[in-house]
Order: C-alpha cells, then sequence, then structure tokens
C-alpha cells in the first residue's frame, strides 16, 4: 500500500445492496478515491399480517417506495465517479467475519463510512476504534435504531426528520457526532420524499465529514440525551397501515403544514 500505517488515507464503504444504498456509494465516490466498497446483502423479515388491511399496507409501502427509489434514484447513479473500488459482495451473517476484517485489513483505511449495513461488531470496532463513522437517516439524540426517518413520520414528529453522521462505538447510535443536519419540510412532501430528504442531507454530511477528515479538521462532540431505541421487529405492517391511513385521508398533508406554520 502507498499510504503508512501511522496516517492511513485510504477510504472504505460498508453499505447494502438497494437503490439507495447505490446513491450514497455513488455520491462518495463522485467526490473521493474509494478504495473498496463492501456491500452486505439485505435481510429485511416480512413479518406477519394481523389483518389483511395491513398486508395489503405492507405491500403499499414498499411498492411505493420501490417505484418512488426506481424513478429518483437511478438517474442519480450515473454520476462520474473517481475510481472504480474494489468491491465485495457480503453475505449477511458475514459483515463481522474474520474473513471480512481480513478483507478491510488489505486497504489499511483510516476512514471507513457504512450505511445501511448490520451492526458492526468489537472484531472490527477494536481494529478500527477512531476510524468508522455510520450515516445515521435520523438524530440518535430522538430516534435510535432502525427505520429512524420513518418513526417521526409516524408519530408527525417533523422537526425531527433528519441525519448524523456519528462514530461508531459501543451502544446502537450513541457514538460522537460529526455532523448533523434536519431536513427542509415541503407542503408537497409525502412520506417517501421526507423520507428520502434524510439520505439526501445524510448523504452530503458524509461527503463533509471526509473532506474534514482528510484535511484533519474533524471535531466530534458527545450526543447530549439517548433517544428512543427503534427495532427491526417494531417496524410491523400495523404500524405502516397508520402512515397509509394519514397519507389516504390527507392527515400527514395537514400535520405538515402545521409543522410549517409552526417554523414561519
Amino acid at each position: 500500500m502507498k499510504n503508512s500505517k501511522k496516517n492511513p488515507t485510504e477510504i472504505v464503504i460498508i453499505t447494502g445492496n438497494d437503490l439507495r444504498h447505490q446513491y450514497f456509494l455513488k455520491q462518495l465516490n463522485s467526490k473521493h478515491n474509494i478504495a473498496a466498497v463492501f456491500i452486505q446483502e439485505s435481510n429485511f423479515p416480512t413479518p406477519n399480517s394481523e389483518k389483511q388491511e395491513e398486508s395489503d399496507a405492507w405491500s403499499w409501502f414498499f411498492e411505493r417506495r420501490n417505484l418512488f427509489e426506481k424513478e429518483t434514484i437511478t438517474p442519480k447513479l450515473k454520476i462520474k465517479t473517481q475510481n472504480e473500488p474494489e468491491t465485495f459482495y457480503l453475505k449477511y451473517n458475514d459483515l463481522n467475519s474474520l474473513k471480512t476484517l481480513s478483507l478491510i485489513q488489505r486497504y489499511s483505511p483510516g476512514f471507513i463510512a457504512v450505511f445501511g449495513a448490520g451492526i458492526i461488531k468489537e472484531r472490527i470496532l477494536s481494529s478500527y476504534p477512531n476510524s468508522i463513522y455510520n450515516l445515521h437517516v435520523g438524530i440518535p439524540e430522538f430516534y435510535r435504531g432502525s427505520s429512524c426517518n420513518f418513526w417521526p413520520i409516524y408519530n408527525c414528529d417533523f422537526k425531527n426528520l433528519g441525519a448524523t453522521i456519528h462514530r461508531v462505538e459501543k451502544g446502537i447510535d450513541t457514538g460522537k457526532v460529526a455532523g448533523e443536519s434536519f431536513i427542509t419540510l415541503e407542503s408537497t412532501d409525502s412520506e417517501q420524499t421526507l423520507m428520502w430528504k434524510t439520505l439526501q442531507v445524510g448523504t452530503k454530511l458524509m461527503e463533509e465529514t471526509i473532506q474534514k477528515w482528510k484535511n484533519n479538521l474533524l471535531s466530534l462532540k458527545k450526543q447530549e440525551r439517548t433517544g428512543k431505541l427503534y427495532k427491526i421487529k417494531e417496524f410491523k405492517p400495523a404500524a405502516i397501515l397508520k402512515v397509509k391511513k394519514m397519507v389516504e385521508s390527507g392527515e400527514l398533508k395537514s400535520q405538515l403544514q402545521l409543522a410549517l406554520n409552526k417554523r414561519i
């Protein structure tokens, strides 16, 4: 490797395999040279629905998301990148394996950017204790864990829709913060645009965080409070059904307008 162990300059990305993860990767790679990318297969379970309308709502949500991402993200993937990083595809349970660690170590990274992957565990954390940064599509002082750009919509807590770059430490989304940004609300927003905006601002934050790291200007701040932890198993069809009803009844638009009026 060209870089020294004392001052590693290589960047590695660990992410998922959906369109939004490709967007994250391409945007970073358009600004920065990336040494290697590790793409973890998704393992998002489809929970059982107690009612048919819940099952229908689940399908409704993901069909809308898939269509939105296809129309919105696909054109953005044509962006010119700085290089063609080596790419490794990981089975879901292989993220924290010795093999994966060995592959990462090939590149002696100084910065590891994470988005949409599983929990990074001790084996990798202890090897790179101050070098792993996560894009959390939420504000962890209020929303930690899974689907944190969904739950503020569910709660009509639009003021806490945003994204955070934090250092990955022990604990879920509790690490020191490198950057945080809230989205701009618009009266025309849907549940899909609200969630998409968190990814947009978060990706930009990661780009900026990497640049600050390159320039030795990166500063971190401790989180002042620990937000509620939302687990994958809580993201159920019943929760989706509530949001579907909000969208179809016009309640989402009304609540958005109330939030906008409070900001004036």
